[in-house]
């Protein structure tokens, strides 16, 4: 997963939203980081967790909102409940230059990410029954490797000027800018168990008010150390059940 920071001021993140119509309950509305899953066709190609963020940071960030796949959801074990999806936008029609910025952006944060950790996230079946009776599917533990890149100025403002002009940058979820400050006072939760990790990661820059993060009650993170640099280390280490077919 990607944290997109700004340099001049490491409070504020590009990070998105996952919609009302997102097939976990739990997680409707909540924040994630911008990233995917090492799992279906796409992934087959993949050698570490940067392959994967690298990945999905090209194909997820666009300006054209094409209709998304729900398989990786069914792959995962969460029934997506439609086969296909499209996300809110507003009605503008990009420049080549907005193309253009959004696609420098793009190798920025990609060639720009470092190392932040893995974590085992386990998210109990009690925290998704809260939210929905008719839950039937079982908790879950996930290994999530996180990285960080922090924007210049020049890029911060670029990707904060497309986020006002087109309102979502993503073609799978809702983009926004947004800060730790802004997070505590409104009380907007993080999916997946991505809010104990992100606590961590603010707090190493100094921003004490994310002592304040909002948590969900019952999920626990682990740090487990720095991401592996082969896939083939994850699964001689870690009894992986999800991950692409061929292996």
């Amino acid at each position: 997963m990607a944290i997109i920071i700004r340099a001049s001021n490491p409070s504020q993140i590009f990070i998105e939203l996952k919609d009302d119509g997102y097939p976990m309950k739990t997680f409707r509305r909540c924040l994630c980081p911008i990233g995917g899953n090492w799992i279906g066709e796409a992934a087959k190609c993949d050698q570490n967790p940067l392959d994967t963020v690298r990945r999905e940071i090209m194909e997820e960030i666009c300006l054209e909102k094409r209709t998304a796949s729900t398989i990786e959801l069914d792959l995962l074990g969460i029934k997506p409940g439609r086969s296909f999806y499209q996300v809110p936008t507003i009605d503008q029609i990009p420049t080549s230059d907005d193309i253009k910025i959004l696609d420098e952006l793009k190798q920025v944060i990609a060639e720009g990410l470092v190392p932040f950790g893995d974590y085992i996230n386990t998210i109990p079946k009690s925290v998704l029954d809260r939210s929905d009776p008719e839950n039937e599917r079982d908790g879950f533990s996930a290994l999530v490797s996180y990285w960080a890149v922090a924007l210049d100025e020049q890029r911060w403002k670029e990707i904060t000027a497309l986020q006002e002009k087109f309102g979502n940058l993503s073609n799978e979820s809702i983009t926004l800018v947004t800060s730790v400050d802004e997070i505590i006072e409104v009380g907007v939760k993080t999916a997946f168990g991505h809010d104990r990790p992100l606590k961590e990661f603010f707090l190493c820059y100094g921003l004490h008010s994310a002592q304040q993060f909002p948590l969900i009650n019952g999920i626990s993170s682990q740090e487990i150390g720095k991401p592996l640099a082969s896939y083939q280390e994850y699964l001689e280490r870690y009894e992986i059940l999800k991950k692409p077919k061929f292996l």
